[in-house]
């Protein structure tokens, strides 16, 4: 018999990524990509924010891994991916808002 709560579990999972989320946000990623680059070339971002992000760069290209890369799973890209998601996402929430806010309306308006 199937355990209910690891299928509950993939449930929960499932209602929070749904494929239209997920298409939102490949749709949306050049911005975030603009975004990003913007507010690292920003003087008025805090340099550690930008260090931090800089770091998960050269980390996520670098071939030194905290976990090793497996040929059939690529389970070594997880770690990668997790510390950039996370650096990115301090550099938004921790910059000023003020400043984020006049970047996402310059992309807006495709400047």
């Amino acid at each position: 018999m199937p355990n209910p709560f690891r299928f509950s579990r993939f449930l929960d999972l499932a209602n929070r990524f749904p494929p239209a989320k997920i298409f939102a946000f490949l749709i949306h990623l050049p911005n975030f990509i603009r975004l990003f680059s913007r507010l690292l070339a920003d003087p008025r971002v805090p340099f550690h924010l930008k260090f931090f992000c800089y770091f998960a760069l050269f980390y996520f290209i670098f071939p030194i891994d905290l976990l090793k890369d497996l040929p059939f799973f690529q389970i070594g890209y997880i770690d990668d991916i997790i510390i950039l998601i996370f650096a990115f996402r301090k550099l938004i929430k921790e910059s000023p808002p003020e400043i984020v806010q006049e970047h996402v309306d310059a992309i807006s308006q495709g400047k």
